[in-house]
Parts: C-alpha cells; structure tokens; sequence
C-alpha cells in the first residue's frame, strides 16, 4: 500500500482527517494514529509553549535554514526522515487519548493570536511558516494512514 498525497491548508483539515482516520484505518507506514497525533502534537505544543531544548545556535543558522527553505517550499520528506528522540513514541500508546489531545492542541492553534514560539531547529518563524511547517508535517505523517470505507 502506497502513502497517500495529502494537502492540507488549515487545522480545520488536518482535525477532521484525524477524526475519520480515528473511525478505522489501514497503514502504509510503521507508526499508528496514536503514535503519529501523539508526535504531532509534541510539535504543536512546542511552538505553543516552547521546546524543552533547543539545538545549538550554529545548527539553526545553517543546517536548520537550509531545511526550512525546503520544507516552506512543500518538498516532500522522506519516510524515515531523522526527528527528534523525544518525539518518537512506543506503538501501545493510548489512541484515543492522543486523538483528543491534538484535536485540542490543533483548534489553539487555530484561535491563538499570539507569537509562536521558536523552532527547536528553525529557530524564530513567523506564524505563517509555523502554520505552513504544521500543515505539511501532518500531511506527510497522516498520508501512511489510508481510512477504511464502511459501506
């Protein structure tokens, strides 16, 4: 099974995608619904509230600058691209609670007002390219989840 080319341009979108994929779902991918929301959502809470840690100053000025170009661009990521340890959770994760908490983390983002913070490896963003980076990062992880058609 293939991933799927997914485009998403509001929370809006990536929430209802969520909540069909929460009906049933067959992967093309490693990680499942609770897995991807729960790393997800680590992303999103830290452009909420900030990251734990920061990578160094010298990697958000080259390495992370020169991987945000692309990224802003839409480039597609790689399946197994390298992301944050911390990010990454085990496959017994609880699904419907990591559900809920980024249908919640996604409607703040969408009502929040105020400055986001920075990236861990980007550094500072405007709220756009947070938007744009959140919007293609579900689309890249929610595209290994194909919904199942009940008839």
């Amino acid at each position: 099974m293939d991933r799927r080319d997914l485009h998403f341009t509001s929370y809006a979108e990536i929430s209802a995608e969520i909540q069909r994929l929460s009906k049933g779902y067959a992967r093309a991918g490693k990680w499942s619904l609770g897995q991807i929301c729960k790393h997800l959502s680590y992303y999103f809470r830290g452009s909420l509230e900030g990251f734990p840690a920061m990578l160094p100053w010298i990697i958000r000025a080259t390495v992370g600058r020169l991987a945000l170009k692309g990224m802003l661009k839409g480039e597609k990521r790689k399946a197994g691209s390298p992301t944050a340890p911390a990010s990454v959770y085990p496959p017994d994760i609880d699904e419907p609670q990591s559900v809920g908490e980024v249908l919640v983390l996604l409607d703040r983002l969408e009502k929040t007002q105020a400055q986001l913070y920075p990236s861990a490896l980007f550094g500072d963003l405007t709220n756009t390219q947070w938007k744009i980076l959140h919007l293609n990062h579900a689309a890249h992880h929610l595209g290994f989840l194909h919904p199942r058609k009940f008839s």
